[in-house]
Protein backbone atom coordinates (compact mmCIF):
# COMPACT_ATOMS: atom_id res chain seq x y z
CA UNK A 1 0.00 0.00 0.00
CA UNK A 2 2.90 2.34 0.76
CA UNK A 3 4.33 1.74 -2.71
CA UNK A 4 0.98 2.52 -4.33
CA UNK A 5 0.72 5.81 -2.45
CA UNK A 6 4.24 6.80 -3.49
CA UNK A 7 3.89 5.43 -7.02
CA UNK A 8 7.26 3.71 -6.69
CA UNK A 9 8.14 0.03 -6.80
CA UNK A 10 10.81 -1.91 -8.64
CA UNK A 11 11.82 -5.54 -9.13
CA UNK A 12 15.08 -7.12 -8.09
CA UNK A 13 17.40 -9.14 -10.32
CA UNK A 14 16.79 -12.86 -9.89
CA UNK A 15 19.39 -15.40 -10.99
CA UNK A 16 17.84 -18.58 -12.38
CA UNK A 17 20.45 -21.33 -12.20
CA UNK A 18 20.39 -24.89 -13.49
CA UNK A 19 21.07 -23.90 -17.12
CA UNK A 20 24.22 -23.81 -19.24
CA UNK A 21 24.12 -20.04 -18.81
CA UNK A 22 22.22 -18.72 -15.75
CA UNK A 23 19.34 -16.40 -16.54
CA UNK A 24 19.17 -12.97 -14.96
CA UNK A 25 15.62 -11.68 -14.89
CA UNK A 26 13.89 -8.79 -13.14
CA UNK A 27 11.44 -10.23 -10.62
CA UNK A 28 9.11 -8.96 -7.90
CA UNK A 29 9.99 -11.25 -5.00
CA UNK A 30 8.44 -11.56 -1.53
CA UNK A 31 11.17 -10.21 0.79
CA UNK A 32 11.09 -13.02 3.35
CA UNK A 33 14.85 -13.60 3.58
CA UNK A 34 14.65 -17.23 2.38
CA UNK A 35 16.23 -18.70 -0.74
CA UNK A 36 14.21 -18.00 -3.87
CA UNK A 37 13.68 -21.64 -4.82
CA UNK A 38 13.36 -23.16 -1.37
CA UNK A 39 10.10 -25.19 -1.40
CA UNK A 40 9.76 -24.75 2.37
CA UNK A 41 8.90 -21.09 1.71
CA UNK A 42 5.52 -22.10 0.32
CA UNK A 43 4.37 -23.77 3.51
CA UNK A 44 5.62 -20.95 5.73
CA UNK A 45 4.12 -18.12 3.65
CA UNK A 46 0.79 -19.89 3.16
CA UNK A 47 0.35 -20.49 6.86
CA UNK A 48 1.36 -16.92 7.70
CA UNK A 49 -1.17 -15.38 5.29
CA UNK A 50 -4.02 -17.74 6.20
CA UNK A 51 -3.58 -17.17 9.93
CA UNK A 52 -3.60 -13.38 9.42
CA UNK A 53 -6.90 -13.59 7.56
CA UNK A 54 -8.46 -15.83 10.19
CA UNK A 55 -7.28 -13.60 13.03
CA UNK A 56 -9.05 -10.64 11.45
CA UNK A 57 -12.20 -12.63 10.74
CA UNK A 58 -12.56 -14.00 14.26
CA UNK A 59 -13.94 -17.38 13.17
CA UNK A 60 -14.83 -19.92 15.84
CA UNK A 61 -13.12 -23.32 15.97
CA UNK A 62 -16.27 -24.93 14.60
CA UNK A 63 -16.38 -22.52 11.66
CA UNK A 64 -12.73 -23.19 10.87
CA UNK A 65 -13.21 -26.96 10.87
CA UNK A 66 -15.80 -26.82 8.08
CA UNK A 67 -14.49 -23.83 6.12
CA UNK A 68 -14.18 -24.65 2.39
CA UNK A 69 -10.97 -23.68 0.63
CA UNK A 70 -10.81 -22.44 -2.98
CA UNK A 71 -7.30 -22.27 -4.45
CA UNK A 72 -6.17 -20.58 -7.67
CA UNK A 73 -2.61 -21.05 -8.92
CA UNK A 74 -0.70 -21.80 -12.10
CA UNK A 75 2.36 -23.26 -10.37
CA UNK A 76 0.89 -25.49 -7.61
CA UNK A 77 3.58 -28.13 -6.94
CA UNK A 78 6.14 -27.14 -9.60
CA UNK A 79 8.69 -25.72 -7.14
CA UNK A 80 8.55 -28.81 -4.93
CA UNK A 81 8.79 -31.06 -7.96
CA UNK A 82 11.88 -29.21 -9.18
CA UNK A 83 13.46 -29.71 -5.76
CA UNK A 84 12.64 -33.43 -5.92
CA UNK A 85 14.28 -33.69 -9.35
CA UNK A 86 17.41 -31.93 -8.08
CA UNK A 87 17.71 -34.41 -5.23
CA UNK A 88 17.14 -37.36 -7.57
CA UNK A 89 19.92 -36.13 -9.87
CA UNK A 90 22.37 -36.31 -6.97
CA UNK A 91 21.24 -39.81 -5.96
CA UNK A 92 20.95 -41.44 -9.38
CA UNK A 93 21.15 -39.14 -12.41
CA UNK A 94 20.28 -41.87 -14.93
CA UNK A 95 16.92 -42.58 -13.35
CA UNK A 96 16.03 -39.02 -12.31
CA UNK A 97 12.67 -37.97 -13.77
CA UNK A 98 12.08 -34.28 -14.57
CA UNK A 99 8.96 -33.02 -12.82
CA UNK A 100 8.63 -36.27 -10.80
CA UNK A 101 5.23 -35.31 -9.41
CA UNK A 102 2.50 -32.85 -10.27
CA UNK A 103 -0.48 -32.34 -8.01
CA UNK A 104 -3.11 -29.75 -7.27
CA UNK A 105 -4.00 -30.59 -3.69
CA UNK A 106 -0.80 -29.54 -1.94
CA UNK A 107 -1.72 -25.89 -1.43
CA UNK A 108 -5.24 -26.70 -0.24
CA UNK A 109 -3.89 -29.31 2.19
CA UNK A 110 -1.38 -26.84 3.63
CA UNK A 111 -4.15 -24.27 4.07
CA UNK A 112 -6.36 -26.87 5.77
CA UNK A 113 -3.52 -27.73 8.13
CA UNK A 114 -3.15 -24.06 9.10
CA UNK A 115 -6.91 -23.81 9.58
CA UNK A 116 -7.44 -27.06 11.39
CA UNK A 117 -10.06 -27.64 8.70
CA UNK A 118 -11.60 -30.71 7.11
CA UNK A 119 -13.88 -28.74 4.81
CA UNK A 120 -14.25 -29.14 1.06
CA UNK A 121 -11.45 -28.04 -1.26
CA UNK A 122 -11.52 -26.76 -4.84
CA UNK A 123 -8.50 -26.12 -7.07
CA UNK A 124 -8.44 -23.90 -10.17
CA UNK A 125 -5.74 -23.81 -12.82
CA UNK A 126 -6.85 -21.54 -15.66
CA UNK A 127 -3.55 -19.71 -16.21
CA UNK A 128 -3.57 -16.07 -15.09
CA UNK A 129 -7.30 -16.15 -14.26
CA UNK A 130 -6.93 -19.04 -11.79
CA UNK A 131 -7.62 -17.26 -8.51
CA UNK A 132 -10.09 -14.85 -10.15
CA UNK A 133 -12.09 -17.90 -11.20
CA UNK A 134 -11.69 -19.35 -7.70
CA UNK A 135 -13.24 -16.14 -6.34
CA UNK A 136 -16.08 -16.34 -8.84
CA UNK A 137 -16.74 -20.00 -8.02
CA UNK A 138 -16.75 -19.33 -4.28
CA UNK A 139 -19.21 -16.46 -4.74
CA UNK A 140 -21.58 -18.71 -6.66
CA UNK A 141 -21.36 -21.40 -3.97
CA UNK A 142 -22.26 -18.81 -1.34
CA UNK A 143 -25.11 -17.46 -3.47
CA UNK A 144 -26.82 -20.86 -3.73
CA UNK A 145 -26.43 -21.53 -0.01
CA UNK A 146 -23.82 -24.28 -0.28
CA UNK A 147 -21.61 -22.60 2.33
CA UNK A 148 -21.96 -19.63 4.71
CA UNK A 149 -18.31 -18.65 4.23
CA UNK A 150 -15.39 -19.52 1.96
CA UNK A 151 -11.65 -18.95 2.01
CA UNK A 152 -10.09 -18.13 -1.39
CA UNK A 153 -6.32 -18.37 -1.79
CA UNK A 154 -4.10 -17.23 -4.66
CA UNK A 155 -0.54 -18.54 -4.56
CA UNK A 156 2.41 -18.20 -6.93
CA UNK A 157 6.06 -18.56 -5.94
CA UNK A 158 9.26 -18.47 -7.95
CA UNK A 159 10.15 -21.63 -9.86
CA UNK A 160 12.61 -22.23 -12.65
CA UNK A 161 10.12 -23.81 -15.06
CA UNK A 162 7.83 -20.80 -15.15
CA UNK A 163 10.63 -18.25 -15.35
CA UNK A 164 12.48 -20.08 -18.10
CA UNK A 165 9.24 -20.69 -19.98
CA UNK A 166 8.21 -17.05 -20.13
CA UNK A 167 11.77 -16.01 -20.99
CA UNK A 168 11.85 -18.62 -23.77
CA UNK A 169 8.58 -17.26 -25.17
CA UNK A 170 10.27 -13.83 -25.30
CA UNK A 171 7.48 -12.32 -23.21
CA UNK A 172 9.65 -10.81 -20.46
CA UNK A 173 10.98 -7.26 -20.26
CA UNK A 174 13.19 -5.17 -17.98
CA UNK A 175 10.31 -3.01 -16.73
CA UNK A 176 6.53 -2.97 -16.76
CA UNK A 177 5.00 -0.37 -19.11
CA UNK A 178 1.26 -1.11 -19.37
CA UNK A 179 -0.47 0.31 -22.46
CA UNK A 180 2.65 2.37 -23.23
CA UNK A 181 3.72 2.72 -26.85
CA UNK A 182 7.17 1.32 -25.90
CA UNK A 183 5.94 -1.68 -23.91
CA UNK A 184 7.98 -4.82 -24.52
CA UNK A 185 6.62 -7.45 -22.15
CA UNK A 186 5.87 -8.47 -18.61
CA UNK A 187 7.87 -8.73 -15.43
CA UNK A 188 6.90 -11.72 -13.30
CA UNK A 189 6.34 -11.67 -9.56
CA UNK A 190 5.29 -13.89 -6.72
CA UNK A 191 2.53 -13.49 -4.19
CA UNK A 192 0.42 -15.33 -1.67
CA UNK A 193 -2.96 -13.82 -0.85
CA UNK A 194 -6.16 -14.90 0.83
CA UNK A 195 -9.70 -13.52 1.05
CA UNK A 196 -12.52 -14.67 3.31
CA UNK A 197 -15.93 -14.33 1.64
CA UNK A 198 -19.19 -14.45 3.56
CA UNK A 199 -22.79 -14.89 2.46
CA UNK A 200 -23.87 -12.56 5.29
CA UNK A 201 -23.75 -8.78 4.87
CA UNK A 202 -20.69 -7.23 6.45
CA UNK A 203 -20.48 -4.15 8.59
CA UNK A 204 -21.48 -0.75 7.20
CA UNK A 205 -18.96 0.54 4.68
CA UNK A 206 -17.39 -2.81 3.82
CA UNK A 207 -16.64 -3.52 0.18
CA UNK A 208 -18.76 -6.13 -1.58
CA UNK A 209 -17.67 -8.53 -4.32
CA UNK A 210 -20.89 -8.66 -6.36
CA UNK A 211 -19.98 -11.27 -8.97
CA UNK A 212 -18.61 -11.26 -12.48
CA UNK A 213 -18.27 -13.45 -15.55
CA UNK A 214 -15.77 -15.52 -17.51
CA UNK A 215 -15.34 -16.92 -21.00
CA UNK A 216 -12.68 -18.65 -23.08
CA UNK A 217 -12.19 -17.85 -26.76
CA UNK A 218 -9.48 -20.40 -27.62
CA UNK A 219 -8.08 -18.09 -30.30
CA UNK A 220 -4.46 -18.72 -29.27
CA UNK A 221 -2.43 -20.74 -26.79
CA UNK A 222 -0.98 -17.57 -25.25
CA UNK A 223 -3.50 -14.72 -25.54
CA UNK A 224 -7.06 -13.60 -26.11
CA UNK A 225 -8.21 -12.67 -29.60
CA UNK A 226 -6.43 -9.37 -30.39
CA UNK A 227 -9.59 -7.92 -31.93
CA UNK A 228 -10.94 -7.51 -28.39
CA UNK A 229 -14.28 -9.19 -29.05
CA UNK A 230 -13.99 -11.86 -26.36
CA UNK A 231 -12.74 -9.25 -23.87
CA UNK A 232 -15.72 -7.04 -24.70
CA UNK A 233 -18.05 -10.04 -24.33
CA UNK A 234 -16.85 -10.88 -20.81
CA UNK A 235 -16.99 -7.22 -19.78
CA UNK A 236 -20.63 -7.00 -20.92
CA UNK A 237 -21.47 -10.31 -19.23
CA UNK A 238 -20.00 -9.13 -15.93
CA UNK A 239 -22.04 -5.92 -16.09
CA UNK A 240 -25.20 -7.86 -16.92
CA UNK A 241 -24.51 -10.26 -14.04
CA UNK A 242 -24.33 -7.31 -11.61
CA UNK A 243 -27.29 -5.46 -13.18
CA UNK A 244 -25.12 -2.53 -14.25
CA UNK A 245 -24.57 -0.34 -17.30
CA UNK A 246 -21.12 0.69 -18.49
CA UNK A 247 -21.76 4.32 -17.51
CA UNK A 248 -22.16 3.24 -13.86
CA UNK A 249 -18.57 1.97 -13.56
CA UNK A 250 -16.40 4.31 -11.46
CA UNK A 251 -13.04 2.71 -12.19
CA UNK A 252 -11.26 -0.29 -13.67
CA UNK A 253 -8.36 -2.37 -12.44
CA UNK A 254 -6.95 -3.41 -15.81
CA UNK A 255 -5.01 -6.63 -16.35
CA UNK A 256 -2.30 -4.66 -18.17
CA UNK A 257 0.43 -7.25 -18.76
CA UNK A 258 2.40 -4.75 -20.92
CA UNK A 259 2.74 -7.36 -23.67
CA UNK A 260 2.03 -6.06 -27.18
CA UNK A 261 -0.80 -8.55 -27.91
CA UNK A 262 -2.28 -8.65 -24.40
CA UNK A 263 -2.65 -4.90 -24.01
CA UNK A 264 -4.05 -4.62 -27.54
CA UNK A 265 -6.80 -7.16 -26.88
CA UNK A 266 -7.72 -5.54 -23.57
CA UNK A 267 -7.69 -2.00 -24.95
CA UNK A 268 -9.85 -2.84 -27.97
CA UNK A 269 -12.26 -4.76 -25.77
CA UNK A 270 -12.60 -1.85 -23.34
CA UNK A 271 -13.24 0.62 -26.14
CA UNK A 272 -16.01 -1.59 -27.56
CA UNK A 273 -17.88 -1.44 -24.23
CA UNK A 274 -17.18 2.06 -22.88
CA UNK A 275 -17.90 5.25 -24.80
CA UNK A 276 -15.63 7.01 -22.33
CA UNK A 277 -13.24 4.97 -20.22
CA UNK A 278 -13.49 5.34 -16.43
CA UNK A 279 -10.27 5.96 -14.47
CA UNK A 280 -8.01 2.99 -15.09
CA UNK A 281 -5.23 1.57 -12.89
CA UNK A 282 -2.72 -1.24 -13.46
CA UNK A 283 -1.17 -2.89 -10.40
CA UNK A 284 1.53 -5.03 -12.02
CA UNK A 285 4.16 -2.25 -11.81
CA UNK A 286 3.88 -2.66 -8.01
CA UNK A 287 3.99 -6.46 -7.61
CA UNK A 288 4.74 -7.89 -11.04
CA UNK A 289 2.55 -10.38 -12.85
CA UNK A 290 1.76 -13.01 -10.22
CA UNK A 291 0.09 -15.22 -12.84
CA UNK A 292 -2.53 -17.54 -11.32
CA UNK A 293 -2.47 -15.63 -8.03
CA UNK A 294 -3.13 -12.18 -9.49
CA UNK A 295 -6.91 -12.44 -9.08
CA UNK A 296 -6.67 -12.55 -5.28
CA UNK A 297 -3.49 -10.48 -4.94
CA UNK A 298 -4.74 -7.60 -7.08
CA UNK A 299 -8.20 -7.72 -5.49
CA UNK A 300 -6.61 -7.29 -2.06
CA UNK A 301 -4.47 -4.34 -3.23
CA UNK A 302 -7.21 -2.60 -5.22
CA UNK A 303 -9.78 -3.07 -2.45
CA UNK A 304 -7.27 -1.67 0.05
CA UNK A 305 -6.82 1.42 -2.12
CA UNK A 306 -10.59 1.90 -2.44
CA UNK A 307 -10.99 1.63 1.33
CA UNK A 308 -8.35 4.32 1.76
CA UNK A 309 -10.18 6.48 -0.78
CA UNK A 310 -7.82 6.49 -3.76
CA UNK A 311 -7.31 4.94 -7.18
CA UNK A 312 -3.65 4.02 -7.77
CA UNK A 313 -1.48 5.61 -10.40
CA UNK A 314 0.24 3.37 -12.97
CA UNK A 315 4.05 3.67 -12.97
CA UNK A 316 5.62 2.87 -16.33
CA UNK A 317 2.89 4.45 -18.44
CA UNK A 318 4.58 7.44 -20.04
CA UNK A 319 4.05 7.47 -23.82
CA UNK A 320 0.43 6.88 -24.96
CA UNK A 321 -0.09 4.40 -27.78
CA UNK A 322 -2.33 6.06 -30.41
CA UNK A 323 -3.53 2.63 -31.58
CA UNK A 324 -4.83 1.74 -28.11
CA UNK A 325 -6.24 5.09 -26.91
CA UNK A 326 -6.09 3.86 -23.31
CA UNK A 327 -4.54 6.16 -20.72
CA UNK A 328 -4.03 4.69 -17.22
CA UNK A 329 -3.85 7.14 -14.33
CA UNK A 330 -0.46 8.81 -13.99
CA UNK A 331 -1.32 10.25 -10.59
CA UNK A 332 -3.69 8.83 -8.00
CA UNK A 333 -7.33 9.89 -8.11
CA UNK A 334 -10.17 9.92 -5.61
CA UNK A 335 -12.13 6.67 -5.23
CA UNK A 336 -15.80 7.52 -4.93
CA UNK A 337 -18.57 5.15 -3.78
CA UNK A 338 -19.81 3.00 -6.65
CA UNK A 339 -18.90 0.02 -8.81
CA UNK A 340 -15.48 -1.08 -10.04
CA UNK A 341 -14.33 -3.75 -12.49
CA UNK A 342 -11.30 -5.99 -12.07
CA UNK A 343 -9.99 -7.48 -15.32
CA UNK A 344 -8.05 -10.74 -15.58
CA UNK A 345 -7.02 -12.36 -18.87
CA UNK A 346 -4.92 -15.49 -19.31
CA UNK A 347 -3.33 -17.96 -21.70
CA UNK A 348 -5.75 -19.65 -24.04
CA UNK A 349 -8.02 -16.60 -24.07
CA UNK A 350 -9.41 -17.38 -20.63
CA UNK A 351 -11.05 -14.12 -19.57
CA UNK A 352 -12.55 -13.20 -16.19
CA UNK A 353 -13.96 -9.90 -14.91
CA UNK A 354 -15.06 -9.30 -11.30
CA UNK A 355 -17.36 -6.56 -10.03
CA UNK A 356 -16.60 -4.81 -6.75
CA UNK A 357 -18.83 -2.32 -4.95
CA UNK A 358 -17.71 0.45 -2.64
CA UNK A 359 -20.78 1.49 -0.63
CA UNK A 360 -21.59 5.10 0.16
Amino acid sequence: MTAMRSGKASPEQLIVDGFAEPLRLPYYRIPDGAGSFDPARFQALLQQVVRQVLARAGLSSAERRTLPVFVGSSCFSIGSSEAGYTQALVRDARNAIPMPFCGYQGIASAVQHALGSRGDTYNYNTACTSSANALLAALRMLAVGEYPQALVVGAELANRTTLAGFHGLQLTAERVQPFDARRQGLVLGEGVGAVLLSAQPGSTGELRLLGGANNCDGWSVVTANPDGKSVAAVLRASLDNAGLHAAQVCGIKAHGTATPAGDTAEALGLRQVFEELPPLSVLKPYLGHTLGACGVNELVLYAGALQQGFLPATPGFEVPDPQLEVHPLRTEASAEPGHYLLNHFGFGGNNTVLVLEKPA
